[in-house]
């Protein structure tokens, strides 16, 4: 099962910027809708989503993070074997990973870093590196509300979250 977006949806598209696969569309100020066949179950949406609008696959509510706390790549110098690999680097869809200089090394060229300012966190590199050198932090356990509820992280306010709680109110009653 895909991720998918319940009523609460405020249309801020901030999960459609963050989406490396283009599987969410919709409308600025209306409810976003996610394609369960291009969805990859990255949760990089859930945790960009300010009213806490997106469930992952298994139907928990995924927790939104302050921009400083994101999920991001991380990559284990030690274990990175560089230049020969590279399968990170290809499969980012964001080109948020390099190759870097390895001046210690005369065997091969760098280790795979991370540019922060591009990376979603999307798990794309995780998933596709075999030698356990690339992760992403937080873990993904962390990316569900139930497991990571502290409300003062991200606090509530704006008019789109009040436009959202009339909406819910008025669908309720």
């Amino acid at each position: 099962m895909a991720y998918s977006i319940i009523e609460t949806c405020i249309g801020c598209t901030a999960c459609v910027k963050k989406c490396p696969v283009n599987a969410i569309t919709g409308v600025r100020d209306e409810l976003h809708v996610i394609d369960p066949d291009l969805c990859i179950d990255c949760g990089a949406c859930g945790a960009v989503c300010p009213p806490e609008s997106i469930l992952d696959e298994l139907g928990d509510q995924c927790r939104t993070f302050p921009r400083r706390e994101l999920p991001l790549a991380k990559v284990i110098d030690d274990n990175c074997i560089g230049s020969g690999c590279e399968l990170c680097i290809h499969i980012c869809p964001f080109d948020a990973l390099a190759l870097t200089d390895a001046p210690n090394s005369h065997d091969f060229y760098g280790v795979a870093v991370v540019d922060d300012k591009k990376c979603v966190g999307c798990r794309l590199c995780e998933q596709a590196c075999g030698w356990g050198s690339i992760y992403i932090d937080p873990p993904r356990e962390m990316l569900k509300k139930d497991v990571y509820p502290l409300e003062v992280l991200t606090p509530k306010k704006g008019r789109g979250i009040a436009r959202a709680q009339e909406r819910k109110a008025a669908t309720a009653g």
